[in-house]
């Protein structure tokens, strides 16, 4: 029995009036529980409807269900749920309804329905609540509020963000989820981008060619080491030696995962320098700025075939190209689990407290809250003897 029933069983007629009043404002406070399937909160007294956001919410899909149509002011500010200033930006980009300016000698004020940041305005009769006639964002500074206007995202950004200086790095760790492009060239602008799924559909072939050639080598028995300066050094291998390798192939692919986007991708930006700033958020910065964009979540294979042949040529120097082949192919899938993973972390929703939902919230905390520590994606292993584990992670 719910507790207006029962507050109605209890009050034995005596209540009446206060029954129906909390009930009518129980249902004014939910009135974004919908038939329609749309998934709509309330917080701090606007309405926001989160539907379009909810298989990217850091937490989960579930999460937000739990909460669907209810006030969750105090859920966001409270241990359990604390939410970073981001976001509070990223939320006030899903505002539906939202009451502003004056009211008239009737009593009328204008209620503005925003869809993804455009307002269309509306009368809302008989209602006294009033704003300064601003659209607030309850993470967003009068400082940040600025700096966001030096950037026009309605033309390429590589242009514009060498242009910010010592501003670049508070603006690119302050996310947002909005349309943009980088190049002015179509062409440049085609290969920036990458569907997940051409991942696994080019590098999974190159890996199991790779794998192939390693054991149709190895079975030959014969393997020479160091071919140009030790001609005479030689061993005897076998097929079982491949699995080996495969295996530390993708064991090395996770330690590569962490160095390059600890060293490479979170280099400091150089903010004197504008070239090295467009080379910064070319990299990595255009991911945390616009870290939902379904396009720039995984490595486009042009840079990506750049980084496949410098690793290639480097093994290459050093074993023979049966062991070489082994290798590549372990990295190729570590590769291709990573990318799906990072893929999965900001698009899916996993069951909660399973450990894809856990790294899910780890990558999250990334983002949102510790940019500088928490470089494990696929895996937190190489956080922990690097100490750049987020606190409170186990």
């Amino acid at each position: 029995m719910s507790p207006i029933i029962q507050q109605c069983h209890d009050s034995h007629g005596h209540h009446s009036f206060k029954f129906f009043w909390t009930l009518a404002r129980e249902m004014c406070e939910n009135k974004s529980r919908t038939s329609d399937g749309r998934l709509r909160l309330v917080h701090d007294g606007k309405h926001y409807d989160v539907t379009d956001f909810a298989e990217r919410h850091p937490g989960g899909k579930l999460v937000l269900q739990r909460y669907q149509g209810q006030d969750v002011t105090a859920v966001m500010k409270g241990p359990l749920h604390r939410h970073s200033p981001a976001a509070y930006s990223m939320l006030s980009q899903y505002c539906v309804e939202e009451i502003e300016g004056a009211a008239d000698d009737n009593g009328n004020v204008k209620l503005h329905h925003r869809e993804n940041g455009r307002h269309k305005a509306d009368l809302q009769q008989g209602s006294s609540k009033v704003t300064n006639g601003r659209i607030p964002s309850p993470g967003c500074s009068d400082r940040q509020m600025e700096i966001e206007k030096l950037i026009d995202w309605d033309k390429p950004l590589l242009g514009q963000v060498g242009q910010l200086g010592d501003l670049y790095d508070e603006w690119v760790h302050y996310p947002v989820e909005k349309p943009y492009r980088l190049f002015s060239s179509e062409v440049c602008e085609f290969f920036s981008r990458c569907p997940w799924f051409l991942v696994p559909t080019l590098w999974l072939p190159l890996a199991m060619y790779f794998a192939f050639t390693s054991v149709v080598e190895l079975r030959q028995g014969q393997v020479q080491v160091f071919t140009h300066t030790f001609s005479a050094l030689k061993f005897t291998a076998s097929v079982p030696l491949f699995p080996v390798m495969f295996a530390a192939g993708l064991l090395l692919w996770t330690f590569w995962e962490y160095c390059l986007h600890r060293f490479l991708f979170h280099a400091k930006a150089v903010t004197s320098s504008p070239g090295l700033i467009v080379a910064h958020f070319l990299l990595h910065g255009q991911h945390h700025k616009v870290p939902f964009d379904p396009g720039r979540l995984v490595f486009p294979p042009v840079p990506c075939s750049v980084f496949v042949t410098l690793f290639y040529v480097m093994y290459s120097l050093l074993l023979p190209r049966a062991l070489v082949h082994a290798l590549v192919s372990g990295k190729l899938c570590g590769y291709v689990f990573y990318d799906m993973t990072h893929y999965y972390l900001h698009h899916g929703s996993p069951k909660e407290n399973s450990y894809f939902h856990r790294l899910k919230s780890y990558h999250a905390k990334h983002h949102f809250v510790h940019q500088e520590i928490g470089f494990g994606i696929s895996s937190r292993f190489w956080d922990h003897p690097f100490g750049t584990l987020i606190p409170g992670s186990s």
